[in-house]
């Protein structure tokens, strides 16, 4: 047999398998779960409720968690963190997230040693808090539980860790993290590097003057931070959003085929 053959193969048994498991009666214990501690939940149609305890079932299947600094990884863990990284996947032909095999969870921030640029040529080293990372080599996520309870209870405060790293893991699948992730034809591709490329470099011209901004001036740090705390703002803050960045909201409507001014709970 052929190797193209095979793939061919083992992607539809997989893609079978998904099927089923999607179409599995959804556990009440993790119903109730959801229900208590994702906000967002509520908030969204009863058909987008129902496509999204699919792809949690399918997500809780495929990805294996770990808990890091004593953490115990429960049910409440598990289901809480896909709910909110299933919500990336709606209403759109997905993989679930392809390049992501574990999820670690720390029980609150956890320190890292890293290195930030301060200067054209000049590098400072240090210890630094983080409430979660990914990259698109590391075939694993990790977050902090506190975060992603804050994420959950909290869906209007244009703070989500588990959308910002998720939304990494989208990034991946062109692979490259460049902030652009797998779009369909040319020119979905044309419109998106004009619209991001002139938001970006707005970002970053407010965050050198100290202009406040809608978007997290974290994302002025590269296009692929840019992309991530897009999506923060497009799922938290859509109304924000699109009157003050209609055409990046255009764009990530246009990806996501989502319109999330119809569930938002954002104040204005």
């Amino acid at each position: 047999m052929r190797r193209l053959d095979c793939v061919v193969i083992v992607s539809w048994l997989r893609q079978r398998r998904q099927r089923r498991l999607r179409a599995r009666p959804f556990p009440k214990e993790w119903f109730t779960l959801i229900q208590r501690h994702v906000v967002f939940f509520r908030r969204l149609p009863a058909s987008d409720r129902a496509e999204l305890l699919g792809h949690v079932q399918v997500f809780l299947a495929e990805k294996r968690f770990e808990g890091c600094g004593g953490f115990a990884i429960t049910d409440e863990v598990r289901v809480t963190i896909a709910a909110q990284a299933c919500l990336l996947l709606l209403h759109r032909k997905t993989d679930y997230f392809p390049g992501l095999l574990t999820i670690l969870v720390y029980p609150l921030s956890y320190m890292v040693e890293a290195k930030r640029q301060i200067g054209e040529h000049l590098w400072e080293e240090g210890t630094v808090s983080r409430l979660g990372e990914t990259g698109r080599r590391m075939g694993s996520l990790v977050l902090s539980w506190g975060a992603i309870k804050h994420g959950a209870a909290d869906p209007s405060d244009g703070k989500n860790v588990v959308l910002h790293e998720f939304a990494h893991q989208l990034d991946f699948e062109n692979d490259a993290a460049d902030g652009v992730p797998r779009l369909a034809t040319r020119e979905q591709q044309l419109a998106w590097a004009a619209v991001m490329r002139s938001e970006f470099a707005s970002l970053r011209a407010a965050d050198e003057s100290g202009i406040p901004t809608l978007l997290d001036t974290y994302g002025a740090t590269d296009a692929a931070e840019f992309f991530a705390v897009s999506v923060e703002a497009f799922f938290e803050q859509p109304r924000a959003l699109l009157a003050r960045h209609p055409k990046l909201y255009t764009q990530l409507q246009n990806y996501f085929q989502q319109d999330p001014v119809e569930f938002s709970a954002e104040l204005l």
